[in-house]
């Protein structure tokens, strides 16, 4: 069974599609594609976990454009890889174990670029640097060590 299929209805397709259009729904609110956020929910749930790219659009009734970008998206993000199948020419995709982490280490980086960003408007400014400028750099700092040790912890825990 497979979520969003027609032939998929039922209690574990109901909650499976809720899940599938819950996600997709943040997408915008993340500032990520809902197409990117409905296909990363869907590799959660579906069911074989490995998704040929028309599987993934026929299930999301998504176009092909649609997939196939989103699909490039996510596995540079890492948190998609291909996979083959032996005597099939088809591409499925999988999520990518550890996936979640890769998406982290970006945030990661960003927090990072944006902390040096601002202590580069504070060096600039010299005593002219205010509140503004110095609350923008300690935020992005604090942010950047929690999620530094976040991501540590995980590792370890693994």
């Amino acid at each position: 069974m497979t979520p969003g299929s027609a032939t998929s209805r039922g209690p574990e397709a109901d909650w499976r599609d809720a899940f599938v259009e819950e996600l997709g729904a943040l997408g915008p609110e993340l500032g990520l594609p809902r197409a990117m956020m409905r296909i990363t929910a869907w590799m959660m749930v579906c069911e074989p976990p490995e998704q040929s790219a028309q599987q993934i659009q026929n299930g999301l009734h998504l176009s092909a454009a649609a997939v196939s970008t989103a699909t490039q998206q996510l596995i540079t993000a890492g948190m998609l890889e291909r996979v083959s199948r032996p005597g099939d020419r088809k591409v499925y995709y999988r999520l990518a174990s550890g996936g979640w982490d890769a998406p982290l280490e970006a945030k990661l980086r960003a927090l990072g670029r944006l902390r040096h960003v601002a202590d580069k408007g504070i060096g600039a400014a010299g005593k002219r640097a205010d509140y503004r400028l110095i609350e923008m750099r300690d935020a992005f700092a604090w942010f950047e060590d929690q999620l530094d040790q976040h991501i540590k912890q995980r590792r370890q825990a693994r």
